[in-house]
């Protein structure tokens, strides 16, 4: 039987559902903040949280991350990004930049869990959901997923990491296809390239082979990983928020609004 990992004491889960079996792996399935697991400011949030209070134990286990409802992920939740743009025109754009920074330092902290992160990927994984996934250590992929990265139709320069981190794991053409052009990549073509490691009985095996290692060791092997890209994607983080800034607001909330009509 499942017992859900405990939360803050002052409320419950909102985006997420939390559960760590005992002998098994913390899974967190994304509910989000709308249709299709969209990705809202509460999420960002949550995500925080779970990760630190999975980093408070030594608990051995994978942390897997997974959408609910067949659909990991349609992104970014428009419907608050549209709002929040509404008032960074009012205000500034320090608050448009503000909120990158708050959902970059979310994934960031994904990635940096001395756990192993382990992306479960069913139906849609687009946008922002690419970036998260391409955030942790390995992904797997039901036959139905598909993969997508919009931001350009938009008129946004992707700011979450994953033009940083997709160079680390696919060849240079695939990442230019992805980011220029905006097109699908189902789950087939998506394991030929490496994009994610396999299907769901690998994933089963990799998670029963990381449980068997001592968690300081795993953590240790991930910062000598990462080590040499973090200044790097720190910059580009920063040159993407700065870009955006500065040339996305005129007319992105008018862009978003109507691929809102369009869902």
């Amino acid at each position: 039987m499942s017992v859900a990992l405990a939360a803050p004491a002052s409320r419950e889960w909102q985006t997420l559902e939390v559960t760590w079996p005992p002998g098994g792996d913390l899974r967190v399935t994304i509910r989000g903040t709308g249709a299709g697991n969209v990705l809202g400011g509460p999420f960002w949030t949550e995500l925080a949280e779970v990760v630190a209070l999975a980093e408070a134990t030594d608990r051995p286990g994978s942390l897997i991350l997974r959408g609910h409802g067949g659909v990991f992920s349609r992104g970014l939740d428009l419907r608050w990004y549209v709002t929040r743009l509404r008032r960074a025109a009012r205000r500034g754009g320090n608050v448009l930049a503000a909120d990158a920074r708050r959902l970059q330092d979310a994934i960031t902290g994904l990635a940096r869990s001395g756990r192993v992160v382990i992306a479960d990927i069913d139906g849609e994984c687009t946008g922002a959901a690419l970036e998260l996934v391409c955030a942790c250590d390995v992904r797997y992929a039901s036959a139905r997923a598909w993969f997508s990265l919009p931001e350009a139709e938009l008129g946004l320069v992707a700011d979450l990491g994953g033009l940083q981190r997709l160079p680390r794991l696919l060849g240079e053409g695939v990442v230019r296809e992805l980011v220029l052009g905006g097109g699908r990549i189902g789950a087939a073509r998506a394991e030929r390239i490496g994009l994610v490691n396999g299907g769901a009985a690998d994933l089963t095996a990799f998670s029963g082979r990381v449980r068997a290692q001592p968690g300081a060791v795993l953590a240790q092997l991930k910062r000598e990983l990462d080590a040499p890209h973090e200044e790097s994607l720190a910059t580009g983080l920063d040159r993407a928020v700065r870009w955006n800034t500065e040339h996305a607001l005129d007319g992105l909330a008018t862009r978003m609004t109507a691929r809102l009509g369009g869902r």
